[in-house]
């Protein structure tokens, strides 16, 4: 074999292992793409779930945001009718006609005691008088004095007694009826 013989050969094996050397690595190449490619689509599809998911999350959350807002606001509606039924209750009171409101105020006196003092409002002046206190207490068989200045409310009175002061202007007794028939009426009106 001549020389040019020899590095011809040399060259033709050299051509030969380049040639697969470089066919294993395309095929490699290949392989990993075709991996990689996968690997994508896989991540692709997690991403397109988890975006699915967290929408059907947020979606579901604002509908429940939104159902509690509308809760809120009726129970805010019915809080105010029944306010407002309450605050009538006060108004009807306040202008119940002379009998009657007399009636009541003399009804809230039946809860004083020997000793105490009567505290009325300005509202009161002219039906609970030192005389008329007098009789009361006379009848009662205590002994019950008017207070020289008048309190600050409006309607009802304020018994003095020793160290305890029994509130029943009208705000306090219709405040303690509206904490004892709040749930009785919100059932009745609301179901």
């Amino acid at each position: 074999m001549s020389k040019q013989a020899i590095i011809d050969k040399i060259i033709s094996d050299a051509q030969l292992k380049a040639d697969a050397i470089v066919g294993d690595a395309k095929n490699k190449a290949d392989e990993i793409i075709a991996e990689t490619a996968e690997v994508c689509k896989g991540y692709i599809y997690n991403s397109k779930a988890d975006t699915d998911r967290a929408a059907f999350d947020l979606e579901a959350r604002s509908k429940t945001v939104a159902e509690l807002d509308a809760k809120k606001l009726q129970l805010s509606a019915k809080a105010q009718i029944l306010d407002m039924i309450f605050a009538r209750t006060l108004d009807k009171l306040k202008n119940l006609d002379k009998e009657r409101y007399t009636a009541l105020i003399f009804a809230m006196l039946q809860n004083a005691e020997d000793g105490d003092q009567v505290v009325i409002s300005q509202r009161e002046k002219d039906i609970v008088t030192k005389e008329a206190l007098e009789k009361f207490a006379k009848e009662r068989g205590i002994n019950l004095t008017l207070c020289d200045e008048l309190g600050d409310f409006d309607g009802g009175i304020v018994i003095k007694s020793k160290g305890v002061d029994k509130n029943f202007t009208l705000e306090v007794e219709t405040q303690l009826l509206k904490e004892e028939l709040e749930t009785q009426i919100a059932k009745e009106i609301f179901g």
